[in-house]
């Protein structure tokens, strides 16, 4: 009897061992295989949730099969590299081993923001506040210009004021950066000067290498104290930067007394009206040399350059006469860089 009680033991204990590596034969062979994800798919991973929760969705995206094999496997696994939050790429076939080293990677899929130069403040906000993957509120009150357009890189779940905080930073460097260049004759002498002309450049040239000849026309006529005659500073005055302007400038618009209308006003306006890039800083602060007072687009992409009143109508005609339909601004004065 004792004999026989052994022998069954032996056998249960065999049988065991047996059964425990099958089972682990089956979890090695498992947690290597290529998975059943037909396609390469981007997942989100929201923040808290429970590993059954991470395991249901990658289910129901068909990234793993045997769910309850995989949570068993997830959350041994877990114990030493938690599964993060998170958005994240699954590839065609991926096995469940690389699926948990995925999660565990806190590595999220990396997006981008484009700034275009001469963008103003309510357009970055709205483009950031589209953003679904960004989260939290952008804080107080950005003043124009104060953002520098460039390109910047988020992931899934970063803050708003983050992005914010980057396009600040960028921007205040690059003044203090292009003020060391400032000439002490300059008629700028302030860091919101050198941005507020800077931005004007932005929205007037049609180039990067006319910067410097704009910047100039411009502090010549802020030297002779004569009006800047700016047409984008006249429709930032109209929309307050909160939309665009549908339709061309009017006689009206350019005698109307308003701070930003640079046709009204003499100097600078009280601020940017736009977010100039870094090419423009540099322009204000190192113009080139020039007397040129007067410029007038060519029809070219590019623009006519004039130190007398008379070459400056000269090209204004020209530029008109090439038009199909010539919009005419009559103000009973001399013809000052209406483009």
């Amino acid at each position: 009897m004792l004999k026989k009680l052994l022998k069954i033991k032996f056998c249960l204990a065999i049988l065991s061992i047996i059964i425990f590596v099958t089972f682990l034969n089956f979890i090695i062979f498992y947690i290597f295989v290529p998975g059943s994800l037909a396609q390469t798919k981007t997942i989100i991973i929201e923040p808290k949730l429970s590993v059954n929760q991470i395991v249901t969705k990658l289910y129901s995206n068909e990234v793993i099969k045997y769910p309850k094999i995989f949570e068993l496997i997830a959350k041994v696994y877990s114990i030493k590299n938690p599964l993060k939050s998170g958005e994240y790429v699954f590839t065609h076939n991926i096995s469940p081993l690389q699926t948990l080293r995925v999660l565990a990677s806190g590595k999220s899929v990396i997006h981008k923001i484009i700034v275009p130069e001469g963008t103003v403040v309510s357009e970055v906000i709205k483009k950031i506040n589209e953003e679904t993957r960004l989260v939290s509120e952008i804080k107080g009150v950005i003043p124009e210009g104060f953002l520098m357009p460039s390109t910047y890189f988020f992931s899934y779940g970063d803050q708003k004021e983050r992005i914010i905080d980057q396009m600040r930073s960028l921007m205040s460097a690059n003044l203090d950066k292009v003020m060391l260049n400032l000439s002490p004759d300059s008629p700028l002498k302030t860091r919101l000067e050198v941005l507020t002309l800077a931005s004007i450049v932005e929205k007037e040239a049609g180039s990067n290498a006319e910067k410097p000849i704009i910047a100039a026309v411009f502090i010549n006529r802020l030297k002779k104290n004569m009006k800047l005659q700016a047409d984008p500073t006249t429709m930032y005055a109209l929309t307050e930067g909160k939309f665009k302007l549908a339709r061309a400038l009017t006689k009206k618009d350019l005698l109307q007394e308003l701070p930003y209308n640079t046709y009204y006003i003499k100097g600078l306006p009280p601020g940017a009206i736009s977010c100039p890039s870094l090419k423009s800083l540099e322009a204000v602060v190192k113009p080139a040399k020039t007397d040129a007072l007067f410029f007038v687009v060519d029809g070219k992409g590019g623009h006519n350059f004039s130190n007398n009143i008379n070459d400056h109508n000269r090209f204004v005609d020209s530029y008109r006469k090439s038009l199909i339909k010539i919009p005419v601004i009559d103000l009973g004065e001399p013809k000052e860089n209406y483009e």
